[in-house]
């Protein structure tokens, strides 16, 4: 044995540091952090939200809805040109849409921010309504918050 042990020293091969394991954990990282990242898409035009003291928190949604001042209407990144173009996709998309956060800029239309949320109410296919939440300036603490109107009920024809 002590043979052994002595011709295992003379090669060194004590001296080398296993790599393998090294470059696994560092792409398992990798991996871990790329698939954890939340890609926030930002909307085709620039929204300034309005400041509110009631506040209450809603977890990141796939999908945020954006009115600009000058009326512009986009889902994500995607800008809609018409009504019928957000209750197409509304529609198209509700199974993944739990609550609808609607991100109106301080200095849209009220008449076209109600357009948004009939027309969303009317493509909504579940029986209690599409729940429909505005989004609010984030305060000082870095949060953001929103004023949840809460389930909206379908519209009776």
């Amino acid at each position: 044995m002590a043979l052994h042990m002595s011709r295992r020293r003379k090669t060194g091969s004590d001296d080398d540091i296993p790599m393998a394991p090294m470059i696994d954990c560092v792409f398992l990282l990798l991996i871990f952090f790329m698939v954890s990242a939340i890609m926030r898409v930002p909307p085709p035009f620039s929204v300034t939200l309005p400041d509110s003291t009631t506040e209450h928190e809603f977890p990141r949604k796939k999908y945020n809805l954006f009115i600009s001042s000058d009326d512009k209407i986009a889902i994500d990144d995607r800008e809609l040109f018409t009504l019928e173009e957000v209750g197409l996709f509304i529609s198209a998309h509700e199974h993944q849409i739990s609550t609808l956060i609607i991100k109106a800029d301080k200095l849209a239309k009220h008449g076209r921010v109600i357009d948004v949320v009939e027309r969303a109410k009317m493509s909504s296919a579940k029986p209690e309504g599409l729940e429909v939440a505005f989004a609010v300036a984030e305060d000082e603490s870095g949060g953001s918050s929103s004023i949840g109107s809460g389930p909206t009920p379908a519209p009776s024809e």
